[in-house]
C-alpha cells in the first residue's frame, strides 16, 4: 500500500504540471522560426492527466488553466508562449484527496523542431514547472520540465510521458516520496481557441 500511495502522490504532484504540457528543444533547430495561428490568449483543459512512474501510470480527474501564444510569423521557438494559471481536480491517493498547488508562474513554452516521424507534430517543452503536493501526512515539491509535442491535426498539446524530468525535493513522507524521485507527465490538453504552429 505504501508503494501505491507513493506513486499516486507523485502522480498528483506532477499532474499539477500536466496542464502546461507542450513541446521540446534541440540545439540543431534553435535557428528555426515559426508561425502561430491565431495566437493570443487561450484556455486549456485536460481530462485524466496522469504521471508515469516505475510502478505504472496514475491519474487526476482533470486539469484546467490559461495561457498565451505569440501570433504571426518569424517567431523564435524560445518563449513562444506561456502558461499563466493552473488548477486541478480529483487527485487521490488510495481514495484520499490530494491538494496540489503551483508556483513560479508563468511557465515558458518553448518550441524547437518538427517530429522526424510525423510532420504534424511540433516538439517542445514547458520549463520552470513547480508543483507542491500535500495530503495523507505527506508533502513534497516537484520541479523541472514537461516534454511533449503540439499536434496540428487537432490543435492539442500532448505530454507523451517519455521524459522523466520532474524531480522531487523537500520531501517529508516517511519514505513514500523521496528526494530525487522522478516522474513524467502523460496528458492530452485541448486549447480554446484551437491553435496551429508551423515551421516557416
Amino acid at each position: 500500500m505504501h508503494r501505491i500511495t507513493r506513486t499516486v502522490l507523485t502522480a498528483a504532484a506532477v499532474s499539477g504540471a500536466a496542464l502546461g504540457l507542450t513541446v521540446a528543444p534541440s540545439s540543431a533547430a534553435a535557428q528555426a522560426t515559426w508561425t502561430v495561428t491565431p495566437g493570443g490568449n487561450f484556455t486549456a483543459h485536460s481530462d485524466s492527466p496522469g504521471v508515469v512512474t516505475d510502478s505504472g501510470t496514475y491519474y487526476c480527474t482533470s486539469a484546467d488553466g490559461t495561457g498565451s501564444l505569440k501570433s504571426g510569423s518569424g517567431l523564435s521557438g524560445a518563449g513562444i508562449g506561456q502558461i499563466n494559471s493552473l488548477s486541478f481536480a480529483g487527485c487521490k491517493a488510495s481514495g484520499m484527496s490530494i491538494t496540489i498547488t503551483t508556483s513560479g508562474l508563468p511557465y515558458a513554452i518553448n518550441v524547437t523542431g518538427v517530429d522526424a516521424d510525423n510532420p504534424n507534430r511540433i516538439n517542445g517543452e514547458v520549463v520552470g514547472v513547480k508543483a507542491h503536493v500535500s495530503g495523507f501526512g505527506c508533502r513534497a515539491d516537484f520541479t523541472g520540465t514537461v516534454h511533449g509535442y503540439f499536434d496540428n491535426t487537432d490543435g492539442t498539446l500532448v505530454a507523451d510521458g517519455t521524459s522523466r524530468d520532474l524531480v522531487a525535493s523537500n520531501a517529508s513522507c516517511l519514505g513514500l516520496i523521496n528526494n530525487g524521485d522522478t516522474a513524467a507527465i502523460k496528458a492530452v490538453i485541448k486549447l480554446n481557441p484551437a491553435q496551429k504552429i508551423t515551421l516557416d
